[in-house]
């Protein structure tokens, strides 16, 4: 099938589309040293991930139907930081972080993310954004300039479901009229939660390598055919009209 036949690309957000301006806890820990903090970034990396983890697996979907996801945070950065800071200070640190975290200050567009945007469309493809997210995700693709390139964006957190569920693949065929999965293409740096899932929902998909220390790998690697170093690289091979989607 050629590209010419896709009526849908859609993108997973961070380290697909978005990236770090700086990264998470190298950030968490500078805030944090206005308030107290003496650790070190590596300790912050450590926890953060540790705590992310640990409230995913307790709250999934960022609280969704259980906490509010600005409480889902704020636990987040009370575990993060236990027993280093004042008393009170994780709840000034989560507002700031909750705050600046969805600002262009802390989030940039990928590399090849807005001429591939531009390339789409001139071909009249419908875009669209599928992230295990929260709400934020909006506004951070306003902030970085985006956002009116997408038909739809869909969060994890607002429809009720996380990839790689495939009801989330469903559901954005609908926002544009696609009955056909063939008709889409996902592209995403997670091989369970992108890839795998994309495929098993009928969809094309590609994965791009990212760092993402959360990403899931899997025992099975994708198709060479269907790997690329970043978003560039898919720009220019959809340009040539040299992207392999079987």
């Amino acid at each position: 099938m050629s590209i010419s036949g896709l009526k849908l690309i859609t993108f997973d957000a961070t380290n697909t589309l978005l990236k770090f301006r700086i990264l998470p806890w190298h950030y968490y820990a500078l805030i944090a040293k206005n308030y107290g903090f003496n650790g070190t970034e590596k300790d912050v990396k450590d926890k953060l991930l540790d705590s992310y983890k640990f409230m995913w697996e307790k709250y999934p979907n960022f609280g969704k139907g259980l906490i509010h996801w600005n409480k889902w945070w704020e636990k987040v950065v009370e575990r993060t930081f236990e027993g280093q800071l004042p008393k009170g200070a994780e709840a000034q640190i989560s507002k700031i972080l909750i705050e600046e975290f969805k600002t262009s200050k802390l989030w940039c567009v990928a590399e090849g993310g807005r001429q591939l945007l531009n390339i789409l469309g001139r071909k009249s493809i419908n875009a669209g954004v599928i992230s295990n997210f929260d709400p934020r995700l909006r506004d951070i693709l306003k902030s970085v300039g985006i956002l009116s390139h997408f038909h739809f964006v869909l969060t994890s957190y607002e429809v009720g479901c996380c990839k790689p569920d495939k009801k989330i693949f469903d559901i954005a065929m609908s926002r544009c009229g696609i009955t056909s999965p063939s008709e889409c293409l996902h592209i995403g740096d997670d091989m369970k939660k992108d890839y795998e899932a994309a495929i098993s929902a009928g969809w094309r998909a590609l994965i791009v390598n990212s760092d993402n220390p959360l990403a899931s790998k899997s025992e099975t690697p994708p198709n060479p055919e269907h790997l690329y170093p970043d978003l560039t690289a898919v720009a220019n091979a959809i340009q040539k009209c040299e992207v392999k989607l079987t």
